[in-house]
């Protein structure tokens, strides 16, 4: 009879793990469990041992430690490929060619300028340059507020990151006290198990991951790529989205400590989506925005020197066609003094797309160019066509600042001439001589020359046609790049996750042959505890004779 019960409840326990299995199989993360049966230990006889059937000694699940963790890697990877290349095609529509681009009106600018080098005297010819003057000027504004726009995405998308990041770590560290609790017992809590690498799993596609299992209690702890605690046991430690320490327009992350918040470094994260949106703020939005800034400083300064060396129809000098945003310097929110650093242009033509971290280290000032420049002492004298005036008093040490150029100069771009006559068409000599000069202007080393560090000689340069078009390469070869890297990793986290499945997964019809194995094996247990009851019987009614 005993062994007929043995038979049942093993046979039960099939039954009932095939269908937990059933019952799960649209879970996402959840892994095929198994009964793990052991032949029970005979019992001797004179005539031998007999066997008593089978003990169910555990439930295990299909588990590979290896394929998860790919499946963790991969997804952290095409997460942040995914990110950039998102964020990324928001704003390559900015820097497009034909009639929509920016080149085009640049273009539309100086051919206007032969019709009154052709005609000096018609005012309809200096309406039509006022006209494209006006039309590229709301298009490099249009650009910059689109590139604001896309600073504001990343900002909200940041915001739920960070929302999603602290509810999975809280999640995971509810799981762990679960897990522990679980510990005195010898079989593993396999849904919970399921569970806890599921929601790991979701996080890797925020951040890059490395996790440490501790064997004594068997919960998980999860640290970011660069050692950031986020789950240590069963204890959370929470991010919160920050101000960048130089421009409150950017994000930055922070971690929540018991004694403050300090900032989890970009370079510390790794990949995942986070990294990804923060690789697209601090490098491709920066070059984005430096591009179109450094196009509108080409064009607006040219056309208004050029302006100030000719006469107008009044005989006066040229005043300024355009003015533009200024120069920034943004100054460190962790600085401990005042220092007035100020920023100016010196020669528009020499002004990279870049931004600089100015510094005062061991008593000296120092600049880098942004992102990975070298640090390089300051002497006063002008760089990269920029002036830097360090101000009084001295700064303390560590104080620090973010020279921007670029950054506003496209968002105050417009035109300052609203009188036909006012274009400086003449000069000395001739009444369209400099409407000549400005038409000149199309085939001018106009931007990013070069300058001699030793011998102050300047030479190269790009005129505003090719710099347009470098600045469309420019951030082709990002948009191009980040697709074909995002499709890449895209596949391959497919093909990790579709691994994990094959082996994890729960197949449905290998499990409704299981059942019917378990059905008839449970059938043919009863049957003979059913045989047993009557061979009992007939036992106790001999006995009973």
């Amino acid at each position: 009879m005993s062994l007929g019960v043995r038979a049942m409840e093993a046979n039960y326990a099939g039954l009932q793990t095939t269908g937990h299995n059933i019952a799960n199989a649209g879970v996402e993360g959840y892994s095929r469990q198994r009964v793990v049966l052991a032949t029970a230990q005979g019992q001797f006889t004179g005539a031998g041992f007999f066997g008593k059937g089978s003990d169910v000694e555990t439930i295990t699940r299909d588990y590979s430690a290896f394929l998860t963790k790919e499946a963790v890697v991969t997804r952290s990877q095409a997460a942040f490929d995914s990110a950039r290349h998102e964020q990324l095609d928001r704003i390559q529509d900015i820097f497009q060619g034909g009639e929509e681009g920016l080149g085009h009106a640049t273009g539309q600018l100086i051919n206007s300028m032969v019709d009154v080098a052709s005609r000096p005297q018609d005012i309809s010819a200096r309406q039509v340059v006022l006209a494209n003057a006006d039309d590229l000027a709301n298009r490099f504004q249009a650009a910059s507020q689109l590139i604001d726009d896309a600073q504001e995405s990343v900002n909200q998308s940041l915001t739920n990151s960070v929302t999603q990041i602290n509810s999975l770590t809280g999640k995971i560290a509810e799981v762990n006290t679960r897990i522990a609790a679980t510990r005195g017992s010898e079989h593993a809590p396999n849904d919970l198990l399921d569970q806890r690498d599921q929601l790991i799993n979701e996080l890797a596609g925020y951040l890059q991951l490395t996790t440490v299992t501790d064997s004594s209690d068997g919960t998980t702890s999860v640290f970011v790529a660069g050692g950031q605690r986020l789950v240590l046991g069963s204890q959370q430690v929470k991010l919160k989205l920050g101000s960048d320490p130089y421009d409150s327009s950017r994000s930055a992350i922070l971690v929540e400590e018991t004694n403050g918040s300090h900032p989890l470094e970009t370079d510390t994260l790794g990949t995942g989506s986070v990294s990804g949106l923060m690789r697209f703020q601090d490098d491709d939005l920066v070059k984005a925005r430096s591009l179109i800034g450094q196009m509108v400083l080409a064009v607006g300064s040219a056309f208004n020197q050029q302006q100030a060396q000719g006469l107008d129809m009044t005989g006066s000098t040229g005043a300024s066609l355009f003015s533009f945003g200024a120069p920034t310097v943004l100054p460190a929110d962790t600085n401990t003094s005042v220092s007035n650093v100020s920023l100016s242009i010196d020669d528009p033509t020499l002004v990279k797309a870049s931004e600089y971290e100015l510094f005062f280290d061991a008593g000296a000032w120092q600049l880098r160019e942004r992102p990975d420049g070298a640090a390089q002492p300051l002497t006063g004298a002008p760089v990269d066509g920029l002036n830097i005036d360090l101000g009084a008093p001295p700064p303390a040490t560590n104080n620090r600042f973010l020279l921007q150029p670029l950054a506003r100069v496209a968002a105050g771009f417009q035109r300052d001439i609203f009188d036909p006559r006012g274009i400086a068409a003449a000069n000395a000599t001739s009444e369209n001589g400099n409407a000549l000069a400005m038409v000149a202007l199309r085939d001018a080393p106009l931007v990013q020359r070069m300058q001699d560090s030793a011998t102050g000689a300047v030479s190269g340069g790009s005129t505003l046609t090719d710099a347009w078009a470098n600045a469309m390469a420019d951030i082709g070869v990002r948009v191009q790049g980040a697709r074909t890297a995002s499709e890449m990793s895209a596949t391959v986290a497919d093909a990790a996750k579709a691994a994990v499945a094959s082996n994890s997964g729960v197949n449905l019809d290998e499990e409704a042959a299981q059942l019917m194995q378990y059905q008839q094996g449970y059938q043919a247990a009863a049957k003979v505890l059913q045989v047993a009851q009557s061979i009992f019987s007939t036992l106790l009614q001999v006995a009973g004779a």
